[in-house]
């Protein structure tokens, strides 16, 4: 019996926002190269669409078709749904089924895209994962990761903790980088402006999760602090989760009565994700987000770690990052950082060996790494 011919690759831009970013440059250049596959993007909610149109200017050679999944109708018929960003993945999985069993490959940054598959028993397609970030978190190491065939990873820290603790198989690892950067390097106006004045810009930037996140401990104490301290300027700009979450977690994100000519509250505007806070700012206040790493990539700067759930973090790799700025627990020492983060970055040297552990670089661009490395692979299947 013939084997059944599989006719796309497909990149899957089903998860948020804050996913596309790192995707859409290896995505663009994969459909710029001539490898004898149809490519396809598949959006699933309107932003990625518009990011994925905006990105394809800058790539007149990029052929592609673009599937733009239609959104569930209480989307469409009620603004701003339970405060979602976008809808779950796996009403966007259903749409999709047929471009999915066809596909030679697909090239997610979902850590739970072969459970969806499994249970809609589509087992053919060759899968890859690229990581959506540096985190050190258990979750950026599950086991389920070993269900993709081949894992694209940013540095080799991550390459080293994944074999350390017998999360995959060796062969299925490759480092490429953080293709994200390649993004911000081809689009990002570095003389933008955010406030009207040029005094030194603190950029909060908690986590979604928040059983580790310090929004809910820390927010009305920090919003509260730069009030007062108006020679200061403050971005409160939480991960785009935060708000997304919101409605099913049943808590208050009001917070837009502390906007002012120095402080910025952000739960939902492009630029929480698209490097523009990284850039404009001159210290970084978090909790356990990759986005620092994102922060010190572009300048190493002073970093702020609020450890708001008191934990012993020093041996818990989960915390890797906080070794590399000030940690702090309470009011007094959260100040005494603040006034000295404009003194000196005394934790730069770190920074340095820090970002060689975790962000791979080399004379050709992240995006190239991972496309020529899918390409390899895919040729490698026809062979066969």
């Amino acid at each position: 019996m013939k084997t059944k011919k599989r006719n796309y690759v497909c990149f899957l831009f089903i998860n948020g926002p804050h996913h596309v970013y790192h995707l859409i440059e290896p995505a663009l250049t994969f459909c710029s190269k001539e490898h004898g596959f149809e490519t396809l993007l598949i959006s699933g909610n309107p932003i990625n669409t518009k990011i994925i149109r905006n990105a394809h200017k800058m790539h007149s050679k990029a052929k592609f078709k673009l599937i733009d999944i239609a959104l569930p109708l209480r989307y469409s018929l009620m603004k701003n749904y339970k405060n979602k960003v976008y809808p779950p993945i796996y009403t966007r999985i259903d749409k999709i089924l047929r471009e999915l069993e066809n596909s030679v490959a697909i090239i997610s940054t979902s850590h739970d895209l072969p459970n969806y598959l499994i249970k809609r028993k589509i087992n053919g397609p060759m899968l890859f994962y690229l990581y959506h970030g540096t985190g050190t978190r258990a979750y950026g190491f599950e086991k389920n990761l070993s269900l993709f065939d081949h894992i694209l990873i940013p540095g080799s820290y991550h390459k080293k903790r994944l074999l350390k603790e017998k999360k995959c198989n060796d062969k299925k690892l490759t480092i490429v980088g953080q293709p994200k950067f390649d993004w911000i390097a081809k689009n990002y106006n570095y003389t933008n402006q955010l406030f009207d004045n040029d005094n030194p810009t603190f950029y909060y930037n908690p986590h979604w999760e928040l059983g580790l996140s310090s929004y809910f401990k820390w927010q009305r104490f920090i919003l509260d602090f730069f009030m007062v301290n108006k020679q200061w300027n403050l971005i409160f700009a939480p991960h785009p989760l935060v708000k997304h979450m919101s409605s099913r977690e049943k808590y208050n994100i009001d917070l837009d009565k502390y906007n002012s000519q120095s402080i910025i509250v952000d739960h939902e505007s492009e630029k929480l994700v698209d490097g523009t806070y990284n850039i404009l700012s001159n210290v970084y206040i978090g909790d356990v987000s990759s986005m620092v790493t994102e922060f010190l990539n572009l300048k190493r700067r002073p970093c702020i770690f609020i450890n708001a759930h008191e934990i012993n973090w020093e041996e818990q790799e989960s915390y890797h990052m906080w070794n590399y700025g000030e940690v702090v627990d309470d009011d007094r020492t959260f100040t005494l950082a603040v006034k000295n983060s404009l003194k000196k970055n005394r934790f730069q040297e770190k920074q340095k060996k820090y970002l060689q552990d975790f962000i791979h670089r080399e004379k050709k661009t992240s995006s190239t790494l991972c496309t020529d490395h899918i390409i390899k692979e895919l040729n490698f299947v026809n062979e066969l």
